[in-house]
């Protein structure tokens, strides 16, 4: 499903087909019949065409008037319809539509190492407002154009069409993105979503959510890394609010970085990183961002918790630190830089 309707993409294709295709039968017509040249051939064309009322430049025949009849025959009944048409495309804010339309998938095209999130209702325009937040590169996909209606004045990049469909999902250029998020209404449709998306991105880190507790295996086999059920973790939070407040109180705080500037970041070892083979005391983190190292995540392994400061990283660990979000943006760095 595109973007804009083909009806409209076809309207002003015809109108230029048309005209260009009248014009020529005017201008070979009477370069044929009457012997002329181009250029007096093409003027002729135009003035008869546009019904100015010019005198002609020559004396034109019999056979000349026949084509001179049909030019103005032809101008009336197709162009004006068809011009019609293009003015109400215009005047309806179509055209503009459609020029934004195509501006936003060049801006997409180029994307890399993004994220694709796929439905944008309530759950969707939250985790917008999320990687807006954290000035995350990030394409919105929706069947639904009018939900992106208040969103044209953004900055947000977004595309209507099915997520369960490749076209659409390599039309957000997925085989260069990072991760995918499908949270539409329906399980059923995030089990397509992501079948295809895997396909397509074998190495995509993709997150779903599910409505019903019998969906969350499903999804998993369908290649999702991760589900969340919006019913579980609300639940487990209404309960830990009433039985542990300032625990709850503590870690709302963590994600609203902005009240007390505390919070949580992971980071990655990559592979020819200058952390590698190097201790936690070796790589200076600590020292840099006063931080607290709460985990650290080796693949096919649990999580350590407050692992040692002499244990040596690997490419492909992850250590979750949390500290003062300044400081640990300067942490951000020092692995990018490595």
């Amino acid at each position: 499903m595109k973007i804009f309707k083909n009806d409209e993409i076809r309207i002003i294709v015809l109108t230029a087909f048309v005209g260009f295709g009248i014009i020529s039968f005017g201008v070979i017509g009477y370069m044929v019949v009457e012997g002329w040249n181009f250029f007096d051939s093409l003027y002729q064309t135009v003035i008869t065409i546009s019904t100015v009322g010019f005198t002609e430049i020559h004396t034109i025949s019999q056979p000349g008037r026949i084509i001179t009849i049909f030019l103005i025959l032809l101008a009336i009944s197709l162009l004006t319809y068809f011009f019609s048409q293009f003015v109400t495309i215009m005047v309806e804010g179509r055209l503009n539509k459609l020029l934004r339309g195509r501006k936003m998938e060049k801006k997409i095209s180029r994307l890399k190492d993004h994220f694709i999130i796929c439905g944008y209702g309530k759950m969707g325009n939250q985790i917008t407002f999320e990687f807006q937040n954290a000035k995350v590169p990030f394409v919105v996909l929706d069947k639904d154009p009018e939900v992106f209606e208040r969103e044209s004045a953004t900055d947000i990049l977004w595309l209507t069409g099915d997520a369960s469909r490749e076209e659409d999902l390599e039309r957000c250029n997925i085989k260069k993105a990072r991760g995918l998020v499908s949270v539409l209404t329906e399980d059923q449709d995030n089990v397509y979503t992501i079948l295809t998306a895997r396909v397509l991105n074998s190495n995509l880190r993709i997150v779903t959510r599910s409505t019903e507790y019998e969906s969350e295996r499903k999804l998993k086999r369908a290649g999702a890394d991760h589900v969340i059920s919006p019913f579980k973790i609300g639940g487990s939070r209404i309960a830990s609010v009433m039985l542990r407040p300032s625990i709850t109180h503590f870690l709302d705080g963590l994600s609203r970085a902005e009240e007390i500037r505390l919070t949580l970041i992971e980071i990655e070892i990559m592979e020819n990183s200058l952390l590698e083979g190097k201790t936690i005391r070796e790589t200076g983190i600590i020292d840099i961002s006063e931080s607290i190292i709460v985990g650290l995540r080796r693949k096919t392994q649990p999580m350590m918790i407050r692992p040692s400061i002499n244990t040596e990283l690997k490419v492909g660990d992850q250590l979750v630190l949390m500290g003062q979000l300044d400081a640990l943006h300067q942490v951000e760095k020092l692995i990018e830089l490595s």
